[in-house]
């Protein structure tokens, strides 16, 4: 076991409502072991996003305990130190959301290069690797040393995903990582999961296409109204069915 989530809840205070509170997640509980690949499905405001935004930090969980197993020792990262969380996220922690929150006037290729920079790969070798990387994601080569602040939505995208993925990290956090994709730069970005990913790398991602799912999951987690419904393996999964 790499992961483990024990009664996570995160509630948010509506400042301009009085100061109600409304739930993201409510008591989630699960395992996850290393090497597999666990998909979060459910609707649009079931908890999704905040589940894996709980697991790098960006949301301070109300309730409960994190616990990622490093290769330094075990650390919770529902209450661990902003220092331990950025050293965590330095050396073994990857996450890709939806939208890229590029730096200002850093080309494509050294916002994909800059996390192995930072892990100590000579800066050349990080380069080559970045485009090697956005190439199979069908980026154009002209693009690779443009501004991301100026690309479309799609292409933004392959740069975040690139950029998450690059520094082979052991935890994988994926939210929606291909939704403004085309069909054939999907797949490309599916296959380097599995062709440049060690197997030995832990994913755990937010997708809405079932076929997707069915192609790279191991078991699949279904969340509804804050809450975990059931963890299933991926053969057992049926979208249909709720609870």
């Amino acid at each position: 076991m790499i992961l483990d989530i024990d009664a996570v809840s995160k509630t948010f205070e509506m400042h301009i409502i009085d100061g109600k509170t409304v739930p993201g997640l409510a008591d989630v509980s699960f395992s996850v072991d290393g090497g597999e690949f666990v998909a979060v499905v459910g609707e649009s405001g079931s908890g999704k996003s905040s589940l894996l935004k709980c697991v790098y930090r960006t949301y301070e969980p109300s309730t409960g305990s994190i616990r990622f197993r490093t290769t330094d020792g075990e650390v919770d990262l529902a209450t661990c130190s902003d220092r331990e969380v950025l050293a965590v996220r330095g050396s073994e922690l990857g996450y890709a959301s939806q939208f890229l929150d590029e730096i200002p006037r850093v080309p494509a290729v050294d916002v994909v290069a800059r996390p192995m920079w930072e892990q100590g790969t000579d800066r050349e070798a990080a380069r080559e690797r970045a485009r090697e990387l956005l190439a199979a994601l069908d980026l154009p080569a002209g693009l690779f040393d443009a501004y991301p602040a100026t690309f479309s939505g799609g292409e933004r995208q392959r740069v975040n995903f690139a950029r998450a993925i690059a520094p082979r990290p052991r935890l994988l956090l994926l939210d929606e990582p291909t939704s403004a994709l085309d069909p054939e730069t999907r797949a490309s970005a599916l296959d380097l999961l599995g062709d440049y990913l060690p197997a030995s790398t832990t994913v755990l991602g937010v997708f809405h296409n079932y076929d997707v799912v069915r192609q790279v999951a191991d078991r699949v987690l279904v969340l509804d109204d804050a809450r975990l419904q059931r963890v299933v393996d991926v053969a057992d999964y049926d979208p249909e069915v709720l609870a």
